[in-house]
């Protein structure tokens, strides 16, 4: 039994007998000086002194080994918060690109054409009917901002529709090209009159002009103020091809809307017109309301 353990443990006991002997010998050296003495010693420090080495070396690997861990685990700490602030710093210059960008269409939606003067309500597009071709939109604006029934819709580029249901705080707009739609043209070149309704895509006709009128590809279509729902003169379209039908009374063009329906995200709700400008000059927007 004695034997096995000490087998097993024989380093650790013969390393702790040697410290004890150099310890005494030491002690021994103090009180006594001799060549037995010096013998005995050179021998321990000769024995000792590789355990030594290597419990120095062991102990400094270890000493290492756990500093590297420690300064990994605040590598590893810091590395997760500059994580998260670079995510809090891309998030916020997501947001203020998004602000600019919406501050720049709502400038831009000021920029009325020279000679149109409106009372006009801001909206937002909140919803588009993505079963009907985006043939109504929904805006934030109701009659809580004063948004009545078919009242105008316009945009930058020109007339989006009129307002076909109105709530407390949002309210429906039928888009022009709506196949039940129709809206008084005016064509600006040949100032020649007609109606245009919607197709089943993202396209109008204008439909009725005179047969002696000599429409062209590119022209430009205009609200014509006729029927008392939309303004004179808000762009409607450009002319994209002319038909002419064996035997009818009219002609017909269709046109482009100057409106992207469907990246449309700001809208402009005519709630009155103040009168044409003064001549000489073009005047501002008139009222805005937000």
């Amino acid at each position: 039994m004695l034997l096995r353990v000490f087998l097993r443990y024989r380093r650790t006991l013969i390393l702790s007998a040697a410290l004890v002997v150099s310890f005494l010998f030491m002690t021994l050296q103090v009180r006594q000086e001799g060549p037995l003495v010096d013998l005995v010693e050179r021998g321990l420090v000769l024995t000792v002194t590789p355990f030594l080495k290597v419990y120095a070396a062991v102990t400094s690997g270890a000493s290492r080994l756990w500093t590297n861990y420690v300064d990994l685990r605040r590598v590893g700490a810091e590395n997760l918060r500059l994580q998260d602030e670079v995510a809090a710093l891309r998030e916020e210059v997501g947001r203020l690109t998004e602000a600019g960008l919406e501050n720049s269409r709502l400038r831009r939606l000021l920029d009325l054409p020279a000679g149109l003067e409106f009372d006009l309500v801001t909206a937002q597009v909140i919803a588009k009917d993505t079963t009907n071709w985006f043939k109504i939109i929904m805006i934030n604006k109701g009659s809580g901002a004063r948004v009545e029934r078919n009242m105008p819709v316009i945009s930058t580029e020109g007339l989006v529709g009129r307002v076909v249901e109105v709530m407390p705080w949002a309210a429906k707009v039928q888009l022009l090209t709506d196949p039940v739609s129709s809206v008084g043209a005016l064509l600006q070149e040949q100032r020649v009159t007609g109606l245009v309704t919607g197709d089943r895509g993202q396209t109008a006709t204008v439909k009725y002009l005179p047969l002696m009128a000599e429409v062209r590809v590119g022209d430009v279509v205009l609200t014509s103020g006729m029927g008392g729902v939309f303004p004179k003169g808000i762009p409607i379209g450009t002319v994209t091809a002319i038909h002419r039908k064996s035997g009818a009374l009219f002609q017909e063009a269709a046109i482009q809307p100057s409106v992207d329906f469907g990246r449309l995200e700001e809208v402009l709700v005519v709630t009155g017109q103040r009168g044409p400008g003064p001549p000489g000059g073009p005047r501002g927007p008139g009222v805005v309301r937000r």
